[in-house]
């Protein structure tokens, strides 16, 4: 049976600036040296809390559709409070 999802890595997360609703939500996003896109739809989302016996993570992970229907994985750093997208 062939799978018509295939898992992508993912890469170096590059800083992105991010406008949210009042529940953390993005609505708009600016990847540096490019236009700011609206986010249409948000497909996924995911929390990671790790690794308290090292450096402490705690992340809130999304797939977000934009309006140019560009699909980006973005996280938002919860202890440091900034955005990231990380695509291949």
């Amino acid at each position: 049976m062939r799978h018509s999802h295939r898992f992508k890595p993912l890469g170096t997360p590059k800083p992105v600036v991010v406008r949210s609703d009042e529940q953390g939500n993005p609505l708009h996003i600016r990847v540096p040296g490019k236009p700011g896109q609206n986010v249409t739809s948000i497909q996924e989302h995911w929390r990671i809390d790790d690794e308290w016996w090292r450096q402490t993570i705690s992340r809130d992970y999304m797939t977000v559709v934009l309006n140019n229907e560009k699909v980006l994985t973005l996280y938002h750093d919860l202890l440091t409070d900034e955005w990231y997208t990380q695509n291949s």
